[in-house]
């Protein structure tokens, strides 16, 4: 059951965040847009054409997209992604600006070659703010509530985009739709100028030394080798191909099996706005450690009400089963994407989700061009139990694989262990993970010396297990599990100012010094930090608690 005060805390901890507020406000600003382009373009395409015109228009508008974004993602990661998500705004915002003049012209043809540069803008961001978010939140609940804000925000975005675009595109023109959007990616472009990433230690990346070619084929080479990352990438495209299936046959509901107008496609698309902003709030509740099997079975309620569409051909029934179909796509989104981030390198992380989103946005496209043909194969009912029972059939093959990764992706021992250093706590999730990956055990005997006074400082140490006597100029105290020392030397630069002891058989963890200095000295709240600590001790007013 999804208690209150849970959603209450998880939006909390996500809106505490300066640089995720921005985020998630221009992220508002995208998805508004994306989906008010798709109401009025589809609309615009059925006027030209027909249901065939429609699945034309998803294709140009979605294929750009599908084939360049695997390629242009890998930019995200050799520059700053913040602002690699601010130039593809203002890449829209144009792209928008242009639909809107075509479109007063009445010029079919610039309309659609414009919806393609669309596409692709709206493909690449969000690979690019699904990569900097762990860039930007500090703790893995954190990053569940980022990316439930996220699909909270999109399911909005899903609902007033269309409602809008839909009132547009029926009292006056659709090029007041483009207009529209064009505005609201602007705005969204003003709030990324002011995001930036404070430490820059997980977006240190080897692909500065990669050859073009390897850098473009990097995310499908991550994917191939990362275990987990086939399943829930082949699913995600398997529901990215219903998805465009479904934006066709929502166009065909509205007209042919409704009955309906132009304001009807934007109501009926409105309702998955609706669910999804239901199914948000739920995400933001999900476990921290088990998320592959909610990610499996939130695809069985994505496909079971598209199949009751076809014996309910009524409005309201179809704008209740539309809505369970967005509740289903926020609880997708959220498992689906914090697993990606969890188990998929960060120096990766863009150019997987590139390769993710180009994959999608290509089975988008295929599906917006296949539902037409089986309309006119079986008819519009029988399209919506065909496409329906595609992703509960997937669940059903896949289940027990999907068990295995729930087992297999946890938060690693150094990685908690790192959580309880007080110093790495204002860090972000990615350079913890950076840092925990850069521990090296150690294993002491009782009596061994692991540090002297007056040596030079070349480590920082953590306790894993086991106590170690700290004597620093004959004050003694006792370290043990989590507690830490060393890193006096290496903040100030100066010789050892203890010396350390194991009293029992310990394990520890050691970080390099230039792995440690560029953790804490690159981020100004841990380096406060971590000085605060140093001031304490030298005082003598922390030897017990080391």
């Amino acid at each position: 059951m999804v208690r209150p005060h849970q959603v209450v805390s998880a939006l909390a901890a996500a809106v505490r965040n300066e640089n995720v507020r921005r985020v998630q406000l221009a992220w508002g600003a995208a998805i508004a847009t994306e989906w008010a382009h798709f109401v009025a373009l589809g609309v615009f395409a059925y006027q030209q054409g027909g249901t065939s015109a429609v699945g034309i228009a998803g294709l140009v508008r979605l294929l750009p997209g599908a084939v360049v974004a695997p390629f242009a993602a890998s930019l995200g990661d050799r520059f700053r992604r913040e602002r690699f998500l601010l130039v593809m705004m203002l890449v829209g915002a144009i792209a928008l600006a242009a639909s809107a003049a075509a479109a007063f012209a009445e010029n079919k043809t610039l309309v659609f070659v414009f919806a393609g540069v669309m596409g692709l803008s709206s493909t690449l961001i969000r690979p690019a703010l699904q990569a900097l978010l762990p860039s930007l939140v500090r703790t893995p609940d954190e990053l569940i509530a980022s990316n439930g804000a996220t699909s909270t925000v999109e399911s909005i975005g899903t609902l007033i985009g269309p409602l809008l675009a839909g009132v547009l595109v029926s009292l006056a023109n659709v090029g007041l739709a483009f207009v529209l959007g064009a505005v609201l990616l602007l705005a969204g472009a003003a709030l990324l100028a002011r995001v930036k990433v404070e430490s820059r230690i997980e977006l240190a990346s080897a692909a500065d030394d990669e050859s073009v070619g390897r850098v473009v084929t990097a995310g499908f080479r991550t994917v191939a080798r990362t275990p987990g990352a086939r399943l829930v990438v082949l699913l995600m495209v398997a529901q990215s191909f219903v998805r465009g299936c479904l934006n066709v046959l929502i166009v065909v509901a509205a007209f042919r099996v409704l009955h309906g107008g132009a304001a009807d496609v934007g109501y009926l698309t409105a309702a998955i706005g609706v669910g999804g902003l239901i199914g948000a709030i739920g995400a933001m509740t999900l476990g921290g450690r088990r998320l592959a099997v909610p990610f499996g079975l939130s695809l069985v309620f994505w496909g079971v009400p598209i199949t009751l569409i076809a014996p309910q051909p009524y409005f309201a029934a179809t704008m209740i089963l539309l809505a369970i179909v967005g509740a289903a796509n926020s609880i997708e989104d959220v498992a689906g994407f914090t697993l990606l981030q969890r188990i998929i390198p960060n120096e990766m992380l863009t150019r997987v989700l590139g390769l993710i989103w180009g994959l999608a946005m290509g089975a988008v496209a295929i599906g917006s061009i296949t539902a037409p043909a089986v309309v006119t194969a079986i008819g519009p009912r029988s399209a919506f139990l065909v496409v329906g029972s595609i992703l509960p059939l997937l669940m059903l093959v896949t289940y027990r694989r999907l068990v295995e990764l729930d087992r297999a992706v946890a938060p690693s021992a150094e990685r908690e262990l790192i959580d309880r250093v007080p110093m790495f706590a204002p860090l972000s999730l990615a350079t913890k993970e950076r840092v925990a990956s850069s521990l090296v055990p150690i294993s002491v005997s009782a009596g061994d010396l692991v540090i002297r006074a007056g040596d030079a400082g070349d480590r920082f140490y953590i306790v894993d297990d086991g106590e170690l006597d700290i004597d620093a100029e004959g004050r003694h105290s006792t370290a043990r599990e989590a507690d830490y020392f060393g890193e006096i030397a290496l903040l100030r630069n100066v010789p050892r100012t203890a010396t350390v002891k194991a009293t029992v058989d310990s394990h520890l963890y050691a970080l390099q010094r230039d792995d440690f200095l560029a953790a804490v000295t690159g981020h100004r709240a841990a380096q406060a930090a971590g000085e605060a600590v140093a001031d304490a001790r030298l005082a003598g007013s922390e030897v017990t608690n080391v």
